[in-house]
């Protein structure tokens, strides 16, 4: 009897030890980060849905924190939910099980995690104040997967259109490639700003907020992006001052050459920075020119692909681009090449320099390279992009 009491305790002790652990949602946030891979269970409010649940997939993926108000604390990711009534809503209070993870800085809940909702409808989430809001899953059924197409939606009298991307209907977002250009226009009200939400890393280096102050808003991608929605706000905003590094064009490329990309790919830096100089050699059909620290002289350095804000750019214009900078190491069967470059990054700031007026572009005038270096000839004499005749 003794033994079997025993035998009986020892299967009730190794129960116990095989429990999941009981933790916060901070709690579980913090372990997973420091790389505990146990199972939990962790009881919360539901912030936000990441994956919407599909009759594919049958999971969801959502944010849980400790307090509504905490906003996103830990995702719990692909939980596995038979039907669409058992899925959790935002403001729902839940109880998640499943074994702590880490992707790249996000701490979760790993897929397979199952859910219980405790309470539907603890919290009312307050309502958007967002005067249009274009979801990811809008664009369900459009474009081509992997080497994307033209898609676009309106809603309420404004146009989001990406020129080459699709719709993952698994995740509810829309995925805009590498060098897609996206352009949102408003029919009626002029747009203040833009509140961007995207799936995990997935930004293509657009930020979450854009302030816009226009009817139309244009964006060349770096990289792909995910984009699950974005709010449109109408009116006129402040624009949104982001603190940069302000640096010259020789600084600019000596941030590029230290970057190590591989062969037939870039690297970028990780933070953004803002290049002055003067532009030159323009070339209107991709918003692409080269910087200089001198008007009109060589470089080598390019603003490739840079959305203005305010008005387009004219050779000797001096400019202020806020982007990435990135080292590109191209190949094909001519040979090898470097570009040193601001890539998909935003004109800031455009103006003519000081005696730039008289340099009128009539039909008689041209613009001609000597040595690197352009000028403008008109009615016989040679001027310099800062408008001092030279000859």
């Amino acid at each position: 009897m003794k033994k079997i009491f025993s035998l009986f305790a020892a299967v009730l002790f190794a129960g116990s030890m095989m429990a999941a652990t009981e933790m916060t949602c901070a709690e579980a946030a913090a372990a997973a980060l420091a790389g505990n891979t146990d199972e939990v269970v962790v009881e919360g409010y539901v912030t936000e849905i990441a994956y919407a649940w599909t009759e594919a997939n049958k999971n969801i993926s959502f944010w849980i924190a400790d307090n509504f108000a905490d906003g996103n604390v830990l995702e719990a990711y692909k939980c596995a939910v038979e039907t669409q009534e058992e899925a959790p809503e935002v403001g729902d209070l839940v109880k998640v099980t499943g074994n702590l993870a880490k992707y790249n800085t996000t701490p979760e809940l790993a897929a397979g995690c199952t859910v219980e909702i405790i309470e539907k409808g603890a919290v009312t989430p307050p309502a958007s104040e967002a005067d249009v809001t274009i979801l990811g899953a809008d664009f369900a059924g459009q474009g081509t997967a992997n080497t994307g197409s033209e898609v676009s939606v309106t809603k309420n009298g404004v146009t989001f259109n990406c020129d080459k991307g699709y719709s993952d209907d698994a995740h509810a977002t829309l995925r805009c490639y590498k060098n897609g250009i996206i352009t949102i226009t408003s029919e009626e009200e002029q747009i203040g700003k833009l509140v961007f939400k995207f799936y995990s890393t997935y930004t293509g280096d657009l930020d979450n907020e854009v302030a816009v102050n226009a009817k139309e808003w244009t964006y060349t991608l770096t990289s792909q992006a995910r984009i699950e929605q974005v709010e449109i706000y109408f009116g006129e905003v402040e624009p949104i001052v982001i603190e940069l590094d302000t640096i010259n064009v020789a600084e600019a490329v000596e941030i590029a050459k230290a970057l190590t990309p591989e062969k037939g790919s870039s690297a970028k830096t990780e933070k953004k920075y803002a290049v002055k100089g003067f532009a030159r050699a323009k070339d209107a059909t991709n918003k692409t020119y080269y910087m200089t620290d001198v008007a009109g002289a060589y470089s080598e350095f390019l603003a490739y692909k840079c959305a203005s804000i305010d008005k387009e750019v004219v050779d000797g214009d001096f400019v202020i681009v806020t982007g990435k900078i990135e080292h590109y190491w191209g190949s094909n069967d001519s040979g090898e090449w470097h570009n040193y470059e601001i890539s998909g990054g935003v004109l800031e700031h455009a103006e003519a320099p000081e005696g730039i007026e008289n340099i009128v572009m009539t039909e008689n005038a041209q613009k001609v390279v000597v040595d690197g270096i352009i000028y403008i000839v008109r009615d016989g004499k040679m001027f310099n992009l800062q408008g001092a005749q030279v000859r």
